[in-house]
């Protein structure tokens, strides 16, 4: 059986899956102060959490909903996903919650090591990768307004 196609149904669907893709980022910062490392939960919070988020969000705005003929199969399969993940998400919260290593509480926390390795040791690669991302903005402004033109 096929489901009926409703192309505000599926940005909708798009959209929770984008914003429960910044839930699972949030999830990976919490474990990142499970371990102790505060700094990169911030930077897991600042720039996955919010900027990639609102990036695919734009992307999920910009990107035109047409009709899909294809049933979306996967959608039978929630139940069954649920158990799965509340059979693993069990055992790693657990251990999760009895993990304490006395090794990883520092003075000073972990920014001055991070700031150090940054802006020292891979000061080239951040700047490439500030760069690929800036080329990647630009490609994709392009790309909406060639498309908003009807240029081919």
């Amino acid at each position: 059986s096929t489901l009926p196609l409703d192309p505000e149904a599926d940005a909708d669907r798009i959209t929770a899956a984008a914003l429960l893709m910044a839930f699972t980022f949030l999830c990976n910062a919490g474990m990142f102060l499970l371990l102790g490392a505060e700094t990169i939960a911030a930077f897991q919070v600042l720039i996955y959490v919010g900027a990639i988020t609102v990036l695919i969000l734009y992307g999920v705005m910009f990107t035109p909903q047409g009709d899909r003929p294809h049933a979306l199969f996967f959608q039978k399969q929630a139940p069954l996903a649920g158990i799965l993940v509340a059979a693993v998400a069990a055992p790693v919260l657990l251990l999760a919650l009895t993990f304490r290593d006395p090794g990883l509480a520092r003075e000073g926390g972990d920014l001055q090591p991070l700031i150090t390795s940054i802006f020292s040791d891979y000061v080239v690669p951040f700047e490439l990768a500030s760069v690929l991302l800036l080329a990647a903005l630009v490609g994709a402004i392009v790309l909406v307004k060639r498309d908003e033109e009807g240029a081919p």
